[in-house]
């Protein structure tokens, strides 16, 4: 069982970890767009948040297919657990 403190650092860790994927994300591609010298700063702006609410939404996507996978891993695993057992018997 997990103490309080541990849960904790790993929900500090991961909420970090989703920032800077965020603020990396914005960054790269607010980046891509080539803006003039003579644009404003609303323009600049707008990009940014295009940019932000685009890697907002990819985070969630990654997640799940993470756990997808891990889902999908976890019935192969348990039906050749199951096999194995019911050889034995």
């Amino acid at each position: 069982m997990k103490t309080k403190s541990e849960n904790t650092l790993a929900s500090r860790v991961s909420s970090w970890s989703i920032i800077s994927l965020v603020v990396a994300g914005t960054f790269l591609i607010a980046g891509v767009a080539d803006l003039s010298a003579a644009s404003g700063v609303m323009a600049k702006l707008f990009l940014f948040f295009l940019a932000a609410v685009i890697v907002v939404q990819v985070i969630p996507g990654i997640m799940l297919l993470g756990a997808m996978l891990k889902g999908i891993y976890g019935m192969v695993g348990k039906k050749a657990k199951v096999a194995v057992g019911e050889e034995k018997k």
